[in-house]
């Protein structure tokens, strides 16, 4: 067929778990592009909203009373500091979509498993590990210090965890939605690699 159809790797993860690393290597194998901190560049043009915004409240909490603040203390309009959140989720959704129609690629975070629910052709995986694993590799990856590395930990989990429920009234985490939960405490990275291009040619082969 003429058509072109196209297999979407979509990474969601606990903090430390190494899915922004594995991400990489996936792409990098698969010659295939990933998609992660591009996306604050893109939605920046997209929705107009300034890069250093979108970095600060990308995750946080969209809390009402929070936006309210923002409002009083703000000289924009209040109705751009009130859906300044809600712009930005629905900028990514949108390029998240867009990409999907016009390339294969690998997608970290960003609620791309419930954004792209309906399409076929996306592998949607989770990463998560124990605590140990994950503050060893906080600690090396990221240079936060051990002592602090557990609170971290938690306070980022907890953003996750509230902006994807927030956004798509799904359980963040929950087996059910995703094609392959991978505790990358045990299974190293290169072979959790290994294990999802074998499953991406399989799609490929499918189309």
């Amino acid at each position: 067929t003429s058509k072109t159809e196209h297999v979407i790797i979509t990474i969601a993860r606990e903090f430390g778990s190494g899915g922004h690393i594995l991400g990489e290597m996936i792409a990098k194998d698969l010659g295939i592009k990933l998609y992660d901190k591009e996306f604050i560049h893109l939605v920046a043009q997209k929705s107009g909203i300034n890069e250093s915004y979108i970095v600060r409240n990308e995750q946080s909490i969209p809390s009402f009373w929070l936006k309210c603040i923002l409002a009083k203390s703000s000289e924009q309009s209040l109705e751009r500091s009130l859906s300044s959140d809600d712009v930005l989720f629905v900028a990514e959704s949108k390029i998240i979509q867009e990409l999907a129609e016009k390339e294969s690629c690998v997608i970290v975070g960003r609620c791309a498993d419930f954004v792209l629910k309906d399409n076929p052709h996306v592998i949607k995986v989770f990463c998560y590990s124990d605590l140990d694993s994950a503050r060893k590799r906080c600690a090396q990856e990221y240079g936060i210090p051990l002592e602090k590395t557990e609170s971290e930990i938690k306070r980022i989990n907890r953003n996750r965890i509230a902006h994807y429920e927030y956004y798509t009234g799904e359980k963040w985490g929950e087996p059910h939605h995703y094609n392959l939960m991978i505790n990358t405490g045990d299974i190293a990275l290169p072979v959790a690699c290994e294990l999802i291009k074998g499953i991406y040619q399989n799609k490929l082969k499918e189309l």
